[in-house]
């Protein structure tokens, strides 16, 4: 990533912090403080990085963050929280709803290593499609167990496979 020179002096400073886990207590008195404020936001991004991690796909709306703020014991704006971190976090605005995924889980696009839910899902969409629209002849039907066959091949040795 390319930073402009006050960021990364922000991310250096950011680094210096002594590490927050999301499970640790921040009184009301370190809150006043501009360090204080430091580490609650660190244990803000160590809260939301635990709980995309706990996550299926590694990704969940804004919104549904937000409905957890007040039992994550977040004073913070959660959007900020998102854009001021982005190495840690991508937020999509594709749409009416924004989207944060966890970075790392990804690579181009794809999980890098996938829960088998996720894989049930997927092929659960595929047929949706493909049954709602009427597609399911005899002859599609074979080569969609055909392709069903070729995927789970493919899906023992990688993760993304684009269509």
């Amino acid at each position: 990533m390319r930073l402009r020179k006050n960021f990364r002096a922000k991310v250096k400073e950011w680094q210096r912090l002594p590490y927050v886990g999301p499970y640790d207590e921040v009184s009301e008195k370190k809150r006043s403080s501009k360090a204080g404020m430091m580490a609650v936001e660190k244990r803000a991004v160590a809260t939301v990085h635990e709980f995309l991690n706990l996550t299926v796909e590694k990704m969940v709306e804004v919104e549904k963050i937000s409905h957890f703020r007040k039992w994550f014991g977040f004073d913070l704006n959660i959007r900020d929280l998102f854009l001021d971190h982005p190495g840690i976090f991508y937020l999509s605005t594709k749409g009416k709803r924004h989207t944060v995924f966890l970075r790392e889980a990804y690579e181009r696009g794809c999980l890098i290593h996938p829960n088998p839910v996720y894989h049930a899902r997927r092929k659960l969409l595929d047929l949706v499609v493909l049954g709602r629209h009427g597609l399911l002849t005899d002859e599609l039907r074979s080569i969609a167990s055909n392709k069903e066959a070729e995927s789970l091949g493919q899906y023992d040795g990688e993760t993304c496979i684009s269509d």
